[in-house]
């Protein structure tokens, strides 16, 4: 569930440029995993998959290379959680990264601060012999927040959840790990940071530009005659990127006309 949705919203009339609207800073809560989710695939390899979701990437060790055991997979993984019900992560029994358990890394698309308020994490495997635990490192700019991971105890068996408050804040990545499979079926994730600001001005042959920050992924251009929020559509017309800022070009309208960055 995404409690705030971000945008910033402009009008063009005659030959003025007015700023409509410009929202706060709020603090924007995401409540994972619900079947009203979409999510949309990054990237895809034999070792792991990127997604992303309302603004959040996370990505997950899969087990690509092996090819034996019962149902395809090795013996022993009785359990899938698929999306929309999680995420799972699995350890690698085979090429490269064997030995190097399983992993889900969680940032958001704009690289900007979140925080972690709570998880759930599903053990897809026995843990009661050799014991179990949640392993999380935040990370800032490509840097371990600790000098060792925070622990969360996960012994138990094929099938069992544990619940944890974590109140990790500030960070813009979180590596969770554990030796064996296992996936996340609940995130409560919050952030503060303003949306990106959408910039418009004329051209000298009287168009309209739109700019906006590049690193602003998973934001849409849409425009709308009105500002009634049923009829807003994206905008098709081409996008290149000058300098750190996407742009994009259109004929200047008679009518008055919105714009509006939106993040799904």
């Amino acid at each position: 569930m995404t409690c705030f949705k971000r945008h910033a919203l402009f009008a063009v009339a005659g030959g003025s440029c007015a700023l409509l609207c410009m929202p706060a800073a709020h603090a924007v809560t995401h409540v994972f995993f619900n079947a009203s989710q979409t999510m949309a695939v990054v990237s895809s390899n034999m070792t792991d998959v990127t997604i992303l979701s309302s603004g959040y990437l996370f990505t997950y060790s899969q087990d690509g290379y092996f090819t034996g055991g019962l149902g395809g997979g090795p013996i022993g993984r009785f359990f899938s959680v698929l999306w929309p019900d999680g995420v799972q992560a699995q350890a690698c029994t085979e090429g490269p990264l064997i030995g190097t358990g399983a992993n889900i890394a969680i940032k958001r698309a704009d690289r900007q601060l979140f925080d972690l308020q709570s998880f759930t994490g599903r053990i897809l495997l026995n843990t009661a012999g050799a014991g179990g635990a949640f392993e999380i490192m935040p990370q800032l700019n490509g840097n371990d927040a600790f000098n060792n991971p925070l622990q969360y105890d996960c012994t138990g068996y094929a099938g069992w959840s544990f619940p944890y408050t974590t109140a990790l804040v500030g960070y813009d990545t979180y590596a969770i790990h554990m030796w064996g499979d296992f996936a996340l079926t609940q995130l409560t994730l919050e952030d503060a940071s303003l949306p990106p600001v959408l910039q418009l001005s004329l051209t000298s042959s009287n168009d309209v530009r739109l700019q906006w920050p590049s690193n602003a992924d998973g934001y849409t251009l849409e425009q709308n005659s009105s500002l009634n929020p049923t009829n807003w559509v994206a905008v098709t017309n081409s996008l290149t990127v000058v300098g750190t800022n996407s742009q994009v070009t259109l004929p200047k309208q008679n009518a008055k006309e919105f714009f509006r960055l939106f993040l799904p």
